[in-house]
């Protein structure tokens, strides 16, 4: 071999250990990153094989909890129990009830049983917050499903009419008991709920509560109203001019449109003057009084057919 073959050679040989090297390292490169996107997978299986887990221990204290406040897994036992509840908590809150009736259909699998009632009842909004109370106060696995409201021709009595299912679960430990324990339910007292509700009562017109100061205010401008009368009407320079006298002392008073009426703690405006009947703002209310008339028997403008 000459020293050309022999140069050509060790080219040929270097080039071939370049190759080598080159793919060697991108097998290198090629495995480390295959190994990092199987690592990653890895991880987020993790993850979620974590996060199904903590659900699933999440579930069984659920679970757990609801076995608590099951209804005893004797179905029979679990409807006389709970219906017997049921009526003591009605008849407590003073409610009439006309019908409470096992309306079960039999609906569930081995992991429970549903248990139905139908309640028909009268009374007042009051006597219904006392039940709902009481119901929602208990520990027991159940709900109202349904709830029908009606007034009655007696004003303040309700015609209530309420479906409430309740659960047996297999899981109970119960076998012939109500749960004792309460709910979880955090309630205000019982008498700030009766008076959020009773006092708001959404089948009757709302009236606003007045107070004593408000009261004896209210009196004090009747008794005025009712000792002012209109007793003339003059035209003049100024326009029109009305005379209003006070019965009790004698005084006569003069008003022009526009002019503000202060006669003790009664405060009004006149808006208008036109012949024989005046326009007045009292107790922020436009009213018309016509001649002659005290101001106790002026009407709301809208009432005035002219």
């Amino acid at each position: 071999m000459n020293s050309r073959e022999k140069t050509l050679a060790i080219g040929v040989g270097a080039l071939a250990v370049l190759w080598a090297g080159t793919m060697g390292v991108n097998g290198f490169r090629n495995a480390r990153e295959a190994n990092y996107r199987t690592l990653k997978n890895v991880k987020k299986e993790l993850v979620l094989a974590e996060e199904a887990d903590a659900r699933g221990r999440k579930a069984q204290s659920r679970i757990q909890d609801w076995a608590r406040q099951s209804l005893p897994t004797d179905l029979d036992v679990a409807k006389s129990l709970y219906e017997d509840w049921l009526r003591e908590e009605l008849t407590a809150s003073g409610l009439y009830v006309s019908e409470l009736a096992d309306k079960s259909s039999g609906s569930g699998n081995k992991r429970f049983q549903e248990i139905s009632f139908i309640m028909n009842a009268e009374g007042s909004l009051a006597q219904l917050s006392d039940f709902l109370y009481q119901f929602y106060r208990a520990g027991h696995l159940h709900r109202i499903s349904k709830a029908n409201l009606t007034p009655t021709k007696k004003g303040d009595i309700l015609s209530i009419s309420l479906s409430i299912d309740a659960l047996s679960l297999q899981d109970c430990k119960r076998t012939d008991s109500l749960t004792e324990r309460p709910s979880d339910l955090k309630l205000p007292p019982l008498e700030e709920i009766r008076q959020a509700i009773v006092d708001r009562n959404i089948f009757a017109v709302y009236q606003p509560l007045v107070s004593p100061d408000d009261e004896l205010l209210i009196s004090e401008q009747d008794a005025v109203l009712a000792q002012a009368r209109f007793t003339g009407m003059t035209y003049g320079q100024g326009g029109w001019q009305m005379a209003i006298r006070m019965e009790d002392s004698g005084d006569l008073l003069f008003f022009r449109t526009g002019d503000p009426i202060e006669i003790g703690r009664l405060s009004g405006q006149i808006a208008e003057l036109e012949g024989r009947h005046a326009v007045l703002i009292l107790k922020n209310q436009r009213v018309l009084v016509r001649l002659g008339q005290y101001l106790s028997q002026a009407q709301p403008l809208a009432d005035q057919a002219g």
